[in-house]
């Protein structure tokens, strides 16, 4: 005879017997997983918003079957999704901003570094006009034989 087992009739399970509860743990465990992919860079704004708008259902639902009666299983599991929902945002909107203002400085350095090169390309233009300059002079001071320039 085991007299020191546990009576599992005694103990209810998370949720049993309520469907709003039950309903707010499928919730509330869509939108921890949504929440923990929202920490994932270039998919967390995809999976954020409806981590957080389950996050929020479930944790509705949860108070209300906790209200009736049911175990608090739902509402732990609605309120840490909704957490990690929070924390993922707060570190997608960092690395956002992080990464705007690295645009913004490597903006500026390309925008000097296109100054630059128009400048050096100018130079060169005038260079070459110059060069093209005395080559004509040059061309137009020697006098053309005429036989040489007929190919004989």
């Amino acid at each position: 005879m085991m007299m020191n087992a546990p009576d599992s009739s005694s103990q209810p399970s998370c949720c049993s017997g309520s469907p709003s509860c039950t309903a707010a743990l499928v919730l509330g465990i869509i939108a921890l997983v949504l929440a923990l992919i929202g920490f994932f860079p270039c998919l967390g704004w995809i999976a954020l918003v409806p981590a957080a708008l389950l996050g929020i259902i479930a944790l509705v639902m949860s108070i209300v079957a906790a209200s009736k009666g049911s175990p608090k299983g739902a509402l732990v599991v609605a309120i840490i999704a909704l957490a990690l929902s929070a924390g993922a945002g707060i570190v997608q909107a960092w690395v956002a901003s992080a990464t705007v203002s690295y645009m913004e400085h490597c903006q500026d350095h390309m925008e000097k570094k296109a100054q630059d090169i128009q400048k050096e390309l100018q130079q060169m233009d005038r260079q070459n006009q110059e060069q093209l300059k005395m080559l004509r002079d040059v061309e137009s001071s020697f006098p053309v034989d005429e036989k040489v320039s007929q190919g004989e």
